[in-house]
């Protein structure tokens, strides 16, 4: 019985003993001056949880570098590893079934592939709490709306380059994503 105690003890002390430096949404977004800067090399690791017809989840690694993404799409313990490339050419998707498959047309492939829109595009610049130049923009209370998507970033952190978000809310029509990213690498 007092090692079960024990056990929960340390459990508790673990889970209280967080690294990361966060901040509400009103902090965050007042201290993320992120839309005025070009952050060209990045990388993230995280949760996503995608909403619609049905709910999807994965464990995320992302990382970009000016125009070549590449995502790293998994379950609990590596279990069932998606890979996607986007570049300048289009995009690749491998399963890890020995077949990859091509596109030229990123958000499209993406629709066909999940029977819904991500704009995989658009998220490039929304996860480091930008919003996309060139493109209309209504600024919100926690977030912006830009080509009919909802942004709303709930928990900023901090970062060697300053506060990034930290969990994201996406959504458009009954298309819901959310982001929450435990760790930030910038170059």
């Amino acid at each position: 019985m007092w090692r079960r105690g024990l056990g929960l003890l340390l459990l508790f002390s673990l889970l209280g003993c967080s690294t990361i430096e966060t901040y509400d949404a009103r902090q965050g977004w007042a201290l993320n001056d992120q839309q005025g800067k070009d952050i060209r090399k990045w990388a993230l690791q995280g949760r996503l949880v995608i909403k619609s017809n049905d709910i999807l989840t994965a464990n995320i690694q992302w990382q970009h570098e000016d125009e070549t993404d590449i995502l790293k799409l998994f379950g609990a313990l590596g279990i069932g590893a998606v890979l996607i490339e986007v570049n300048e050419h289009g995009i690749m998707l491998d399963t890890g079934q020995g077949e990859k498959q091509v596109s030229q047309e990123v958000d499209a492939f993406i629709a066909q592939q999940i029977g819904f829109v991500v704009p995989l595009t658009a998220l490039r610049r929304w996860v480091v709490g930008a919003y996309l130049q060139g493109v209309p923009v209504l600024q919100q209370a926690q977030g912006f709306q830009q080509l009919g998507w909802q942004i709303r970033y709930n928990e900023y952190m901090q970062t060697p380059l300053g506060v990034l978000p930290r969990k994201i809310k996406i959504s458009k029509d009954n298309i819901k994503l959310k982001l929450v990213i435990d760790q930030w690498d910038i170059e």
